[in-house]
């Protein structure tokens, strides 16, 4: 996995796993009536849109080059709500709680072995 600048959750999409990173003020005051009338509904044109649009804002800070037509092929149906918590993870409680976990497993597994 490359070095990402900002912390954020690491989640497996479509095959790769990206480090997705709350969103910067400035994405936030962008998409803000989009975002507080999202409710995950994958019916509706302008909630997926608004996924796709945040998940985008948000990847952009660690991955610089990706596309927002790259965004919409990674996310789907069955991710779109884990990708839309992990851009909103404000406070980074899950991430931090994504990194316990990890660490307990290194604990389990000094070794390092799988």
């Amino acid at each position: 996995m490359p070095v990402v600048k900002i912390k954020g959750i690491a989640l497996d999409l479509a095959g790769q796993v990206l480090v997705v990173p709350p969103l910067s003020l400035g994405a936030m005051e962008q998409l803000q009536d989009s975002l507080a009338s999202f409710t995950g509904d994958i019916s509706d044109r302008k909630q997926v849109a608004t996924a796709i649009d945040a998940a985008h804002a948000a990847l952009r800070r660690n991955y610089p080059e990706m596309t927002r037509e790259a965004v919409a092929e990674l996310i789907d149906v069955s991710n779109m709500v884990d990708v839309f918590q992990a851009v909103m993870d404000v406070s980074g409680a899950r991430r931090k709680a994504a990194e316990a976990q990890a660490l307990e497993g290194q604990e389990g597994n000094p070794a390092g072995e799988a």
